[in-house]
């Protein structure tokens, strides 16, 4: 469908919009000193050496986003697809009671669930511990993994399952040879919505983490109290390149339209 010339206009007024706040913060990343200025002066790549290499408080802040982000991606896959499966073979009232579970951590206020963690965290010991953050993002973020295995498992032939069933398979190895290869899209599109938001977190990772580590988003928040720098663009540069990345390998490589609720042709 063609879009109107109103609809033309908006679509190229929004991506200006959305342009050059990324112009203005790529090219204050290239400032020569310290102050992030726009235009650029003495444009240099030296901050991106900073952010990556030469600086331990960037780069170990780097490595620990990393660290977190897989890890509570991970575990935000391996709380959902139990969940998922449960929900999808047995419609009944506990499957929504436990849907409604996993997707309240990502529904509440993340300052609340943030409070909440960081209470729960302090009287067990693991206030400020890795782990602790690792945790906390996978049941942060368990209900994205939720809604793509869902929408995968909905999205399988019943007659599929039908023929294994005549043919004599048992429910393990339906699951292994139908279940699992046509839902591997869907599990791997919600490993990377949540590693992205992960990732990027800030609120519930401040109120759980410690001054033993920081990640990218608390060191930017830390180092605000020296003013805006270039390297902190760095930071925001790298955000926008790894979603971009992620999101580009989902529409490459997942059903994109699906998970966005427009392609209701398979139901």
């Amino acid at each position: 469908m063609r879009l109107s010339k109103f609809g033309f206009i908006f679509m190229a007024l929004s991506g200006v919009v959305l342009f050059l706040p990324i112009l203005v913060v790529s090219a204050s990343a290239l400032n020569g000193g310290r102050s992030m200025l726009f235009p650029p002066q003495d444009p240099t790549l030296a901050r991106f050496g900073e952010f990556f290499i030469s600086e331990p408080i960037w780069r170990n802040a780097l490595k620990n986003s990393v660290i977190i982000s897989l890890s509570s991606a991970a575990l935000s896959v391996l709380f959902a697809w139990p969940a998922a499966y449960f929900i999808w073979k047995r419609s009944t009232a506990l499957s929504r009671v436990i849907a409604g579970l996993m997707a309240m951590p990502f529904a509440v206020p993340p300052i609340v669930f943030g409070v909440g963690l960081g209470f729960m965290w302090a009287f067990s010991g693991g206030l400020g511990t890795i782990w602790a953050g690792i945790l906390s993002l996978g049941a942060l973020f368990a209900a994205l993994p939720l809604v793509t295995i869902s929408i995968g498992l909905q999205s399988i032939d019943d007659a599929h399952l039908d023929a294994a069933a005549t043919m004599g398979a048992t429910e393990a190895t339906a699951f292994r040879t139908i279940v699992l290869p046509q839902t591997i899209p869907y599990t791997i599109s919600g490993f990377f919505f949540a590693m992205v938001l992960s990732f990027n977190e800030f609120i519930v990772m401040f109120f759980v983490s410690s001054s033993a580590y920081s990640t990218v988003t608390l060191q930017i928040f830390n180092s605000l109290r020296n003013g805006f720098t270039p390297t902190m663009a760095v930071a925001a540069i790298t955000f926008i390149v790894v979603s971009l990345v992620v999101f580009s390998l989902v529409a490459r490589f997942g059903d994109l339209p699906r998970l966005m609720g427009a392609d209701q042709s398979r139901r």
